[in-house]
């Protein structure tokens, strides 16, 4: 028995699955249920049984789990205190983040990170689906919207603001919006929906009034560049970040409605998982990128 069966055994526990365990872990998933196995026989129990559909540990493998969490706890937090003090910032980092936010903006940051720290290894998803940052043994997770788990740090990034935009051939086949009652069919929305980015409904306000709107879409997309295109292509109306809206504000494509009215501003925020010590490769990660942002907002890049 060793520590990497127990580190393997532990995340297959963690993420419910050989095949996840094994992405997770960069090793092929044939590996890592033959390591899983070799633990079995060299404690003579069985830890986990399987199915086709999921895996259930056995009351001792229950128990071994509860015990390989506290031991790895114990040998991460030790790595941590010999290394904390020292200048040379090496190892791996797991990080995921909305499709839009790493294509549009955070990619080019991590890549900078990685010019300066050249012994830091990154594994980065870019990804709409919901991420189990525990189970899925992720380091740092971009989150757009509220944050709905409080067993989880975070750190403010920005507020992004949405704008309400159509094209011009929308406009011209449907009619212009004046006010926020013209938002009705025959108009309809260009609908987003993923479980990554946690958007509001629209809420439009002005001087203390507000006004809640809820537009029948006649498509529906899970990402936010899909959104834009079809908007372009004049499929109805959509709510959209406004920085990627720029360029097409500045050419014409897009107009933006009822600019008097605004819409609730979305955070963006890194979360990463409580530990008693933070690895010093993830604290430098964080902090760059929370400057990095502060510049951008400061109008420096």
């Amino acid at each position: 028995m060793d520590l990497n069966s127990i580190a393997i055994f532990s995340q297959v526990v963690d993420c419910g699955s050989f095949t996840q365990a094994a992405e997770i872990l960069d090793m092929t998933k044939s590996t890592v249920s033959r390591k899983v196995a070799e633990l079995e026989q060299s404690l003579g129990v069985r830890l986990i049984t399987r199915s086709t559909r999921s895996l259930v540990l056995t009351p001792e493998g229950e128990s071994f789990y509860q015990s390989c969490c506290q031991m790895l706890e114990i040998m991460e937090q030790a790595e941590l205190e010999v290394t904390a003090n020292q200048d040379l910032v090496r190892g791996r980092l797991s990080v995921a983040m909305p499709v839009e936010l790493g294509q549009q903006v955070l990619g080019e940051y991590i890549n900078d990170f990685l010019k300066l720290y050249p012994d830091v290894t990154i594994h980065l998803e870019l990804t709409n689906r919901e991420v189990d940052i525990i189970g899925e043994g992720v380091d740092l997770y971009a989150q757009v919207g509220e944050m709905d788990d409080s067993t989880l740090v975070s750190r403010h990034l920005a507020q992004s603001s949405r704008v309400l935009v159509a094209s011009p051939d929308y406009l011209d086949q449907f009619g212009m919006i004046h006010q926020p009652s013209d938002l009705k069919p025959p108009h309809h929305q260009v609908k987003i929906q993923n479980k990554a980015v946690k958007l509001p409904s629209w809420h439009l306000m002005q001087s203390g009034d507000a006004v809640s709107i809820d537009l029948p879409y006649r498509l529906r997309v899970n990402t936010i560049s899909m959104s834009l295109a079809a908007c372009l292509d004049g499929l109805g109306i959509a709510v959209l970040p406004e920085f990627i809206c720029r360029e097409h504000f500045a050419t014409g494509r897009l107009v933006r409605l009822l600019p008097d009215w605004e819409m609730p501003l979305v955070p963006v925020s890194l979360v990463y998982p409580q530990r008693k010590l933070i690895p010093k490769r993830l604290r430098l990660l964080v902090d760059y990128l929370v400057e990095r942002f502060a510049q951008r907002a400061a109008g420096l890049e």
